[in-house]
């Protein structure tokens, strides 16, 4: 496993910081088009999808051989700060407001992605 995250770790890496500018581009969007529609909300999605995919990338950076439960309590909370600055970032951004429902959903998909970094672990995937 460690030799084929060693080649791929710049990408990783890549990716991880892609998305966290994706993540400040769009939160400087003064009015987020996301419309809520029938009680469907894309911006949860949205929140859900993104971090899912930033924790994803910064653990595949992060870790070394296995994801042991300290690098898991590392990856969270770089996942959990980044989520804060974000919402913290909204509140200068016109017509934006931070919202706790925010992080926990952002949240959220960090947790999924950790258990699914697991899950492909577990069974050799990675």
């Amino acid at each position: 496993m460690q030799k084929r995250l060693e080649k791929k770790r710049k990408f990783f890496l890549f990716m991880t910081l892609i998305i966290a500018i994706v993540i400040f581009l769009f939160s400087s969007i003064p009015s987020f088009p996301f419309a809520e529609k029938a009680g469907f909300n894309l911006a949860t999605f949205y929140h859900f999808g993104v971090f899912f995919m930033f924790t994803f990338f910064l653990s595949l950076t992060l870790i070394n051989k296995k994801i042991n439960n300290k690098m898991i309590l590392i990856i969270l909370l770089i996942s959990l700060i980044y989520s804060i600055s974000d919402e913290f970032h909204q509140l200068f951004v016109p017509g934006r407001f931070a919202s706790i429902k925010d992080i926990l959903i952002d949240f959220t998909g960090s947790l999924f992605s950790v258990l699914s970094i697991k899950s492909l672990e577990k069974f050799n995937k990675l």
